[in-house]
C-alpha cells in the first residue's frame, strides 16, 4: 500500500490597494488551494519579502507610493528573486502600459477585467516555473528596502513635483532647507541619494556637495540641481569634484527619474554584491570545516584499521611531532598590504591575543614598513623584539617577514614570530652550568683529596683504607647516576639528599635525614642536588665533615602555605665565620633555587657550624607523595 504525500501549498503574495479587487482575487486563489497573503502597498510588501519569499507575486501596476513597475525592478536586482514569477495586473489595458509593465521585469501582464479562468490558467503556468522550497537553502539572504532620498533647499514650486516623483519611485523622503541640517541628517542616517539646490541659505550647493563627499565618501550619491546655462568647463569641473550627476530644475523630470533609477539600481546591486561576497565566504568556511571534519573522520577510521601494523611508525611520528611542538612554537600571522592581521594561528592567538586581528602586526613589532605606490614589501630576516602578551607579561621574540607580492604589487605578508623566552633562559642556564662545570671539577678533585685524607685517618693498613676510599668514591658517582636513572621519572627528595651527602660523612651515623615523602621532577631534583652538593662539599672542606665528631642534621616539613621548608644544620665541626669573599659555590647555593623552582635560600655561618634554610613551593615539578 503506497502512501500519498501531499505537496505543500504554493504561496502567493498579492499587492492590491483596492479592497474590492483584493477580496475578489484572494477568494478566487484560495478556492484553488493557494495560500494568499495580501498587502495594499509595495512598501508594506518589502518586509514580507525579507521574511519569506512567495512562489508567485501578483502586483497592481498603479499603487500608492512606489508603483508596481518600480517594485518589479527592485525585485529583479536580487539574485534570490531574479527568477521569481511576477504577474502584473492593471485597469489600464493600453499596449504602452503593457509594454511598460513587461519592461519593468514582470513575467506576465493582465487586465483586471480578465476572465477568472484565464487568470487561474496564467497563474498555474507561472507557478510551473516557480522555484522549489529547497532552492532557498542555497540562495543568498535577501534584504529589500526602500531607497532613502534627502532633498535640500528647493523652493515649493519645484519641491511639489519632485516629491511626487520620489514617492512614486518608492523613496523614503527627507526634506531640509539648509546645508547644516543636511549634514546633520547624513551623520544620523546614511542616505542613498541627496538632491541639492545650487542656492542655499547658508552655503552654496556646491560647497555642501564637497563637504558631504569629504565626510561620507561615496556612501551617498550626490545630484546637484544647477539652474541656468553653464559652459562645458564648469560642468566638467563639477563632475570631477565628486558630484555624481547634474540636472536643471526648470527642465522636465523624466531625465532625472531615469538617472535616479540608474543610480539607485547601481547602489542596490553594490549592496547585493557585498552580501553575496559575505554569504560566499561564510559558506566557503562551512564547506572547508565540513571537508576537514570528513577528512579527519576518514583518517581516524584508517588509523583504527591499521593501528597494529603501523604502531611503531606512529610512535616515531608522534615523538617527532611532539619534539617539534615543544621546541618550535612558531606563531604565524597573515597580513594585508598595510600590515593589518587577517589570520592568526593558535600560537599567534596565544602570544598576541585575539584582539590583534584587524590590527597592525608591524606596529606591535615596532617595524616601520609600508607598501605604497605598488612597491613590494621588503623581506625582513630574523630580528629580535619584545612583545606584551595578553596577560601583560613582556616576552622576548624573534620575528621574520616574508612579503607576498601579487601581479598588482604587494598583497600582504607572512609574519613568523617565535617566543624565545626558553631560549634566553637556556642560554642563561648554559652560562650557569658552564661556570658550575669548571667549579665542580675543582670541587671534585678537592672532594677526592678530602675523602682520601679522612679515610686515611681511620685506617692503619692499606687494604682497609683502599676499601673505604673506593666505596666513598663510588657513592659520589652514584649521585650522578641517580639523576640519570630518574631523568624522566619522579625522584625522592630523601634520595637526592642521601646520594649527595652520605659519601662525605665520616660515618653513616654522622648524618640524620628526615622529612615527609616529597617527589621531584628532574629539573627540581637537579637544582636541589647542586645545592646539597655544594653544601656537602663545603662541609667536607671546612665544616662538620672535615674532622671526626662532626654531625649533619637535614630535616624538612610542609607548612600550611603549601611550601616545603628544609633545614641544614652542621655541628661538631670547626668554628665557622662569614667568608670575606663570596665564591661561585655560595652564589649557586643562594640563587639557583630562586631561578629554577621559585625558592629561597638563606646561609648562616654560626659559631657551632653552618646552618642553611631553604623553602620552595609545591608545583607541577614538586609534589607530596600520596600516602607519604
Amino acid at each position: 500500500m503506497s502512501v500519498r504525500v501531499e505537496a505543500p501549498a504554493r504561496r502567493i503574495l498579492l499587492i492590491e490597494d483596492s479592497p474590492t479587487q483584493a477580496l475578489r482575487f484572494r477568494l478566487l486563489l484560495e478556492d484553488e488551494g493557494y495560500v494568499v497573503e495580501q498587502v495594499d502597498s509595495a512598501e508594506a510588501a518589502l518586509p514580507l519579502l525579507n521574511r519569506t519569499l512567495p512562489h508567485l507575486l501578483i502586483v497592481d501596476h498603479h499603487l500608492p507610493g512606489m508603483q508596481g513597475g518600480d517594485l518589479c525592478r527592485l525585485i529583479r536586482l536580487h539574485l534570490a528573486t531574479l527568477s521569481m514569477p511576477i504577474l502584473m495586473l492593471t485597469a489600464d489595458e493600453t499596449p504602452a502600459r503593457q509594454r511598460e509593465g513587461l519592461d519593468s521585469g514582470a513575467d506576465d501582464f493582465l487586465p483586471k477585467s480578465t476572465d477568472s479562468a484565464v487568470l487561474l490558467l496564467r497563474v498555474g503556468q507561472l507557478l510551473r516555473h516557480a522555484r522549489r522550497d529547497d532552492d532557498m537553502e542555497v540562495l543568498p539572504q535577501i534584504q529589500f528596502r526602500q531607497p532613502r532620498a534627502l532633498v535640500v533647499g528647493f523652493d515649493a514650486a519645484f519641491l511639489h513635483p519632485l516629491r511626487a516623483m520620489l514617492v512614486e519611485e518608492g523613496c523614503l523622503l527627507t526634506e531640509v532647507a539648509r546645508a547644516t541640517d543636511a549634514l546633520s541628517r547624513l551623520a544620523q542616517e546614511p542616505q542613498d541619494v541627496m538632491l541639492v539646490c545650487d542656492r542655499l541659505p547658508d552655503v552654496g550647493g556646491q560647497e555642501l556637495c564637497r563637504q558631504s563627499r569629504a565626510s561620507m565618501g561615496t556612501a551617498t550619491a550626490v545630484i546637484l540641481g544647477l539652474g541656468g546655462t553653464h559652459d562645458q568647463e564648469t560642468l566638467h569641473r563639477l563632475l570631477a569634484s565628486g558630484i555624481d550627476d547634474l540636472f536643471d530644475p526648470a527642465a522636465p523630470l523624466s531625465p532625472l527619474r531615469a538617472r535616479l533609477r540608474a543610480i539607485l539600481r547601481r547602489r542596490f546591486l553594490e549592496e547585493q554584491n557585498r552580501r553575496l561576497l559575505a554569504d560566499f565566504r561564510e559558506r566557503e568556511g562551512r564547506a572547508l570545516r565540513l571537508e576537514a571534519e570528513r577528512n579527519a573522520a576518514r583518517t581516524r577510521a584508517m588509523l583504527a584499521d591499521q593501528l597494529a601494523a603501523v604502531n611503531r611508525r606512529l610512535a616515531d611520528q608522534a615523538l617527532i611531532t611532539a619534539t617539534i611542538t615543544r621546541n618550535v612554537p612558531a606563531a604565524l600571522i597573515l597580513t594585508d598590504r598595510s600590515g593589518m592581521a587577517t589570520y592568526l594561528n593558535p600560537p599567534a592567538l596565544s602570544l598576541l591575543g585575539g584582539e590583534l586581528e584587524g590590527g597592525s602586526v608591524f606596529e606591535r613589532l615596532g617595524v616601520e614598513i609600508q607598501a605604497a605606490d605598488g612597491r613590494p614589501l621588503p623581506a625582513v630576516a630574523e630580528q629580535a623584539a619584545t612583545l606584551t602578551r595578553p596577560d601583560g607579561r613582556d616576552v622576548p621574540v624573534h620575528y621574520s617577514i616574508i612579503p607576498l607580492d601579487g601581479d598588482e604589487g604587494p598583497s600582504g605578508a607572512v609574519v613568523q614570530i617565535v617566543d624565545v623566552t626558553e631560549r634566553r633562559q637556556a642560554e642563561e642556564r648554559q652560562e650557569l652550568l658552564m661556570a658550575e662545570l669548571s667549579h665542580r671539577v675543582k670541587n671534585t678533585l678537592a672532594t677526592v683529596l678530602s675523602i682520601g685524607q679522612q679515610t686515611r685517618r681511620r685506617h692503619e693498613d692499606t687494604a682497609s683504607f683502599w676499601h673505604s676510599f673506593e666505596g666513598r668514591l663510588r657513592a659520589l658517582s652514584a649521585t650522578h647516576n641517580l639523576l640519570a636513572d630518574h631523568y624522566w621519572e619522579w625522584v625522592q627528595l630523601s634520595e637526592v639528599v642521601s646520594h649527595e651527602v652520605t659519601p662525605y660523612a665520616q660515618e653513616p651515623q654522622d648524618v640524620c635525614i628526615k622529612g615527609p615523602s616529597i617527589e621531584l621532577r628532574p629539573k627540581a631534583a637537579l637544582a636541589l642536588a647542586l645545592v646539597f652538593h655544594e653544601l656537602a662539599t663545603n662541609a667536607a672542606k671546612y665544616g662538620a665533615f672535615s674532622q671526626p665528631g662532626g654531625h649533619l642534621d637535614v630535616r624538612w616539613h610542609l607548612d600550611e602555605g603549601a611550601r616545603i621548608r628544609v633545614s641544614w644544620k652542621e655541628t661538631g665541626g670547626p668554628a665557622t665565620r662569614m667568608p670575606e669573599a663570596r665564591g661561585f659555590g655560595t652564589t649557586l647555593i643562594q640563587r639557583s633555587l630562586a631561578y629554577e623552582i621559585q625558592g629561597a635560600t638563606a646561609l648562616h655561618f654560626e659559631p657551632d657550624g653552618v646552618r642553611c634554610t631553604m623553602d620552595f613551593p609545591l608545583s607541577e615539578g614538586i609534589r607530596r607523595r600520596i600516602g607519604g
